[in-house]
């Protein structure tokens, strides 16, 4: 079911670029021109409340320099004395869940394709292993963490789930898709309303007061090709999930079994790119997600950029597009800040900052 349209001025979306540093510019990385000015879709004429992070775009805009959230935070916390080295798996062993302790910041838990869901330390010291394969052949693939209730959740690449509880102790462990389990997110305000997704093609949605078995699901959603992801609002009234292929779905708690809307948008699949995952603004009904041009997709340009898209949760319309060229790489993970205002965008090697407060210094 497609977005229903509203009556609204349509304008050309807006693409917000980062100086790029001519000194630093090598020939193997210079980009044909016409990249840069390359901004397909458009957008409504509604604007945003005035602290949003795209409030007031008219044009494009100009960004100073991306850095390391995560170095900068520490240089903040602890100087530029030290830099902590995490304990390094080695090849095959990536993460591929990671959650800060609620009630440690000093600790994560973390899950990984070496076989195991652990809480560490930054460090490297191993606090707790919540759950191991004991075996190459099954890994773990997604992991979320709930403070309230004080539960731990974790999925496999065959089709497990595990519900543990902080103390370590496993309530359940059961087969709840046919295929690997991309995604685990709790609600954040009914903690025992848990969403799961796969690459079997499916969203399933679980009240964990009444999990007995693979069929005692609340609502199975079926896609048309493997989920990399599926996100509950923060408000935790709506359901964000993001195919391998081209369409990210907005699902409301009204009517879990049908989709409010479908949004068009290239993100496929590639086994060594980070899967790409739509995410939510904290606090404006956005979404974020970034782009990987296909040249399938029905709309797509010739030098199309790798942008971060932004849309209306709403409507499903482009408000602006993202874009850095100086990393113009694709960006698979972006992630707010609790206040809504920084956006972390991770591709390859590098994390970009989106500030709203640096970009109004540079007007």
């Amino acid at each position: 079911m497609a977005p229903k349209k509203r009556p609204e001025t349509q304008k050309t979306s807006e693409i917000v670029l980062r100086p790029r540093n001519m000194r630093s510019r090598s020939p193997r990385e210079l980009e044909p021109e016409a990249k840069k000015l390359c901004a397909k879709g458009s957008g409504p004429s509604r604007r945003c409340d005035s602290d949003c992070l795209w409030a007031g775009l008219a044009g494009p805009q100009i960004l100073p320099p991306c850095r390391s959230i995560v170095r900068t935070l520490h240089q903040h916390k602890l100087g530029r004395a030290s830099w902590p080295s995490v304990q390094q798996i080695g090849a095959g062993g990536s993460i591929t869940g990671l959650k800060f302790n609620p009630l440690n910041t000093n600790q994560f838990y973390a899950s990984s394709m070496e076989g195991t869901t652990r809480l560490q330390d930054f460090k490297g010291n191993i606090l707790r292993v919540f759950a191991s394969s004991d075996t190459i052949n099954i890994w773990f693939c997604s992991l979320d963490v709930s403070a309230s209730s004080r539960m731990v959740v974790t999925g496999d690449n065959v089709g497990n789930v595990i519900l543990l509880n902080m103390d370590g102790k496993e309530l359940w462990n059961l087969r709840m898709h046919k295929k690997k389990v991309t995604h685990v997110a709790l609600n954040p305000c009914c903690d025992w309303f848990l969403a799961t997704a796969s690459v079997d093609q499916t969203v399933k949605i679980w009240d964990l007061r009444q999990v007995r078995g693979k069929a005692s699901f609340l609502y199975s959603l079926p896609h048309r090709h493997p989920v990399n992801a599926a996100c509950f609002s923060p408000d935790g009234a709506r359901l964000l999930t993001t195919d391998q292929k081209s369409e990210i779905r907005v699902y409301s708690a009204s009517q879990w079994d049908c989709p409010l809307g479908l949004i068009p948008h290239p993100h496929r699949h590639f086994q060594h790119l980070t899967p790409i995952k739509a995410a939510w603004h904290p606090r404006y009904n956005l979404i974020v997600v970034g782009r990987y041009p296909d040249p399938n997709f029905k709309s797509c340009t010739p030098y199309e950029l790798r942008t971060i898209d932004v849309f209306d949760g709403n409507s499903g319309k482009m408000m602006c597009q993202l874009y850095d060229p100086e990393s113009s790489g694709i960006s698979s993970l972006n992630e707010f800040n609790p206040m809504g205002d920084t956006l972390a965008s991770a591709m390859g090697y590098h994390v970009l900052i989106w500030s709203q407060e640096e970009a109004r210094t540079r007007k």
